[in-house]
Order: structure tokens, then sequence, then C-alpha cells
């Protein structure tokens, strides 16, 4: 028995030393075999995305970029690429003759612009801390530097003041305009301009300390945009040779030289068409040292293989002959560098464009609806009626006077919901039914009509109560959305949201700041209503809200779309606004009403609904509305597929 047992012994021992026999060489320096294939970057260029998402966990700082649909994608900085496309007039632009934009270039010189203005064709680009909860950090903020900056032309990042003059945020020709205090669990969006076509390499680092105090280790992370058609950069290799006189035995250093020096990836050594092994580009070089060459001429080349293939093309070097003094093959073998695993420059794993997703939301429940879709459709006999109906009940609203707020459109159980989202709590979102909140507009609002194009808003100098498009800390910041509604549910990607009716003491304007700090007029009370605006799916937008007198306000709004499947679908629902010194709390207790449409038919059975009533459930799913509402992730979401 103890025989046998070494004969098993001896023998698993011979088949281990045969196959390591068999296995290939690898040289010092390099790792045998063929590299990785290169991959591909993700390419975001016309969706709502956070280039540089801060998270802090397990007592550090990390910054990745983020966006796409629920769940959102979360991305490592190597493997997403930003595009700004070039489109005239849309994200080509000349530099105004104004003073206030000198810091972009010269009168009539090109600028290419990242919108802070979304816009369907572009990149919606920003950064968030959404993640990191109050209290977590001291000063509840993370300061954000833009560290280098590499690339064809200038990077300047600003956004716009209440009157649309820019407020440089990041520079990367002015030193002194490098770091900005970011709060935590708030997102910020801004014009990022570029003076030239090509590849930028911006690197950013974030610094924070704990809540007591003590420094964090700073997170720091290289974001890659490419301005105007991606195209890889035509990458090049030389190869050189130590010693250039070897002998059989000598130890022979090759080193391959990679230009540009940002071109990260691999390069293989060979001998004519036998592979000596590859090694990692690190700062523009790669190098190989072996032992093993035989005596004789060798035609020796260096191949580069890009980690990423939208980055960089390979590229081969022209051919050295070495010649080896001496006779016959070295009598040892070269000194093997065994490797666990591939080099960290590695390329990713997926070879596709869309990565997987490294992280999946919540499930998240919306309020129940008091009517439902029928499961079966009726007689193509029966003739269609529609009926109207209207539910009432009595709330005590939920008063929202800071933080993040947005007037909503949803999908639920098939129909069109306006809802709003409450991110007022930092770290979660509340849905909730429009009747069920009063927005405060408080005293800090105030402003006074700029110079310029702003006579929508009144005469130059005159008091004005305003939400910005920039958030403030310390007010309301008041946006649009439909996040929650993917393209292909609706025809034509996109639906009608309109301004029906205003009452109140003054009248209210919507309006946007475009590049150069124009305004665009959304909705305005005062020329005639309705109004309407039309909204892409997977929107989420900010813009200025302005009333013209303090006082209570009641805003009517209608969202319409057609579904994928022809119905037409559409929600009506009124906003209660207190603005200025006007008390929120006497108009949170009231008598609240929804109106819903649906379509009949004469055998009695209902048909799909156009409409939904949220005010239904007003015994425990009123109490979960007032208790906070349901919670779900504060996310963002793609428009479409890159």
């Amino acid at each position: 028995m103890r025989y046998a047992r070494r004969r098993r012994w001896v023998a698993a021992l011979l088949g281990l030393l045969a196959a390591v026999a068999a296995a290939p060489l690898v040289v010092a320096g390099g790792a045998a075999g063929a590299p990785p294939d290169s991959g591909l970057r993700t390419v975001l260029n016309d969706v709502h995305t956070d280039v540089i998402h801060v998270e802090y966990a397990d007592g550090a700082l990390r910054m990745r970029s983020r966006g796409g649909e629920l769940p959102y994608d979360l991305y490592e900085p190597p493997d997403v690429l930003f595009q700004l496309k070039d489109i005239d007039q849309v994200s080509r632009f000349s530099v105004p003759d104004m003073p206030e934009f000198a810091f972009l270039g010269g009168p009539g010189d090109p600028v290419w612009i990242a919108p802070q203005t979304e816009a369907d064709e572009l990149v919606f680009a920003g950064w968030d801390t959404e993640s990191i909860l109050p209290g977590v950090l001291a000063g509840d903020a993370v300061d954000l530097s833009l560290v280098d900056v590499t690339g064809p032309g200038r990077v300047e990042i600003f956004g716009n003041d209440v009157a649309g003059m820019p407020v440089r945020m990041f520079s990367g020709t002015d030193a002194n305009i490098r770091t900005l205090r970011q709060s935590v669990s708030s997102h910020t969006h801004a014009n990022w301009a570029f003076s030239a076509l090509g590849r930028y390499q911006l690197t950013f680092e974030a610094r924070a300390s704990t809540a007591n105090g003590t420094p964090l280790a700073p997170a720091r992370a290289t974001y890659t945009w490419y301005v105007g058609d991606v195209a890889p950069e035509q990458a090049q290799v030389t190869l050189s040779v130590n010693p250039t006189e070897p002998s059989v035995g000598d130890k022979v250093t090759l080193t391959a030289a990679v230009s540009p020096v940002t071109a990260a990836g691999w390069v293989e050594f060979f001998d004519g068409t036998a592979s000596l092994g590859f090694t990692a580009v690190t700062a523009g070089q790669a190098v190989l040292t072996t032992s093993a060459l035989a005596g004789g001429s060798h035609p020796l080349t260096a191949r580069y293989t890009p980690t990423y293939a939208n980055d960089h093309t390979p590229s081969t070097s022209p051919p050295i002959t070495l010649v080896v003094a001496g006779t016959g093959t070295p009598s040892s073998s070269p000194t093997p560098t065994p490797t666990a695993s591939a080099p960290a420059t590695a390329a990713p794993s997926r070879t596709t464009v869309a990565p997987s997703r490294t992280s999946a939301a919540p499930s998240s429940t919306a309020p129940s609806s008091t009517t439902t879709s029928p499961a079966t459709s009726p007689s193509p006999n029966c003739t269609p009626t529609t009926h109207t109906s209207t539910s009432t009940s009595t709330t005590n609203a939920a008063v929202l006077a800071q933080g993040h707020v947005d007037y909503a459109a949803r999908l639920v159980d098939g129909n069109l919901v306006a809802q709003i989202k409450d991110g007022t709590v930092a770290g979660r979102a509340s849905w909730r039914d429009p009747a069920d909140v009063v927005l405060h507009l408080k005293p800090g609002g105030a402003t006074a009509v700029p110079a310029g194009n702003f006579g929508f808003l009144g005469a130059t100098g005159a008091r004005i109560w305003q939400i910005p498009q920039t958030q403030n800390s310390n007010l309301l910041w008041l946006g649009w959305n439909t996040e929650e509604i993917q393209a292909a549910q609706l025809r034509g990607g996109s639906l009608t949201w309109s301004l029906d009716k205003v009452e109140g003491p003054g009248k209210l304007v919507i309006y946007l700041f475009e590049t150069f700090g124009q305004p665009r007029v959304v909705f305005n009370s005062g020329d005639g209503l309705p109004d309407r605006y039309t909204i892409s799916t997977g929107t989420h937008a900010h813009g200025n809200w302005a009333f013209t007198r303090e006082g209570a306000y009641k805003l009517t709004f209608t969202h319409r779309a057609t579904l994928a499947n022809g119905r037409s679908v559409s929600d009506t629902s009124t906003v209660t606004f207190a603005v200025g010194g006007t008390d929120p709390n006497g108009l949170a207790r009231r008598v609240s009403s929804r109106v819903y449409t649906y379509t009949g038919n004469s055998c009695g059975g209902p048909l799909a609904l156009t409409g939904t009533s949220l005010v239904g459930p007003v015994t425990a799913g009123a109490g979960l509305l007032l208790a906070g509402g349901i919670v779900v992730a504060l996310t963002y979401r793609r428009r479409r597929s890159s």
C-alpha cells in the first residue's frame, strides 16, 4: 500500500515536470504568449452623465464616472471616453466680442462647448457628490481640483450667474482657478469649453477630511475627452538593442519606445516570426531582457497593441538585425518571470462598447393608482366612449423649501403621471403627488431684473423672486425630468409639457441660459397661455423659475404623449408655490382634487386610461406619502445608448 502511494506520487511529479517542460518560456522582464486583445472605451456623447462621481466608502475617497439608464452604469475613468460632437451652432461657436468671455480666446476664435443646458445631440456633463451623506466629511464638502490638462487646446469649465454672465470654475490656463469646493449630496452642471478639436486628458483630484478633522488620502483620476469625430491616434514604435554586438549567452535588452507617451498597452517582441514575450508600456517604454538568443543573425521587431482600440492604432517597429557571435544555443534557459495575472494595465475583460453595470438600483414601488387597465381588450363591435372622473381629498401638504426637487413625468401602470421627485433629504428620493406639496421660494430668492435681453421679466432693476438654474444651497433647486421614461416607450421619444394656467399675484417665467448667457424662454404666463415645450425622454434639466410678485401661486401643467402602441396618454396637475414672505404652512392644508379620463366602451368595460389619480389611497397609502413617500435611489438616466 505504501509503495503504491509512492508510485502514484512519483507519477504525478513526472507529469508535473513534463507539463513544465512543455510550457512556453517567459523571458526576464516579460510574459510569454500573446498580449491581451485591445478593448474599447465606452463612448458617451449624447447622454446625461456625471463625468466626476466622487464617493466615500470604507474610509477612503474614490473617483469614478456614472450615467446611463436605471440602474445607472458606473465606469472606471480609463474605461470611458466623453465625446463632444462637432456641430455648428450646437457645440461649435465663435467667441463673442464681450470682455466677460475673453478667457475663451479672442473675438471670433472657434470654441467647442458641451453646454450647461441639455441638448439632444450632445453630452450633458457634470459632476456629483450625491452618494456622500451629510455629517460624514468635515464641512460637508469635498475640494475638487483640476491638476493637469493635456490636449491640443485650452480647457475652461464655467457656469452662469443670475444675469447670464460667466462664472469660471476650472481653468486649464489660470492656476488661480483650479479648485472648487463642492457640497456633499449635490451635483452640478457647467459649460465644458475646448479651443481645438482633438483628444484631451483632464486629471482631477478630490480632497476631504473626516468629520473629526482627519485628512483623507486624496483621490485622483484622469478623464479622457474627444472633441470632434472620435479617431484613434496614430501610434509609433521604435526598437533599440543593448548590447549591439552580443555573444551567445549574453543578456540582451530590447527597448521599445512608444509615442505618444500617453499611449497605453503592450509591446510584443519578435525574433523573425517567433515571439520572445511581451511587456506593458510604462511612460512610453516597454523593456524585455533575454539571454536565449542563439548564435547567428536575428531580425528583431516590436509590435505595439493598444489597451483601447479607439485610443491608439497598433504599430510595428522597423526591423533591427542583431548578429550574435558564437555558435549553437545558450547552455541554460533564460530566467523565467512567472506572472499569475495580466499586467496592471490590461484591458477590461469586456470588448463590447457597453460595459456591464456595476451596481443595481434598489427596487421601487410607484404610488398605487385607483384605476387599472383591463387585462383583455374589448370586442371590436363595442363603441369607445370617453369618461371623466374627479377624486377629492383633504391633505396636509409637504413644504419643500431647500434642496433638489424635480417636476417629473413617469409611466405608472402604462399611464402618464406627473409627480414631484423630492430629493431634499440627502441620500434618498421620495415620489409625491403634486397636490401633496407646497414649494416655497424663500425671501432669499429675491433679485433684480438684469440689464440686457431680459425685458420678458420686466423693467431693468425691477424686483423679482427666482429659483436659479445653478444650485444655491440655501434655496429650492427645481428642475424637470423624464428620466424614468425610456425612448422606446413613447413615439418619437419625447412628450409635450404645457403650462395651462397661472393663478397668483404676478406672472411666471421659466427660462434657460444658453451657452453665452442668452436667455431662452420656456414658459411665460405674461404673453398668453397655454405654452408648450417638448421634452425628450431621459431628460433631467434645470432652469430659472421667476415670479414677478410675492404671494401664493397655483401653476397648472399638463404632460401629453403617445405610447409606442399608439395610445394617447396625459396627466394634468396643479403645483402650489409660496413665493417670498408668504407663509407656506397656510397653504399646506387644503382640499385637493385630481381629474383623470379614460376610454370606455358600450359593452361596459373600461379601456386603457389616459390619466390617473393618485389621491385615491387616502388611508394607509396617504400615510406613507405624508411620512416621506416611497424611497427610491436618486439616479441619472441615459437618453439613448451610445
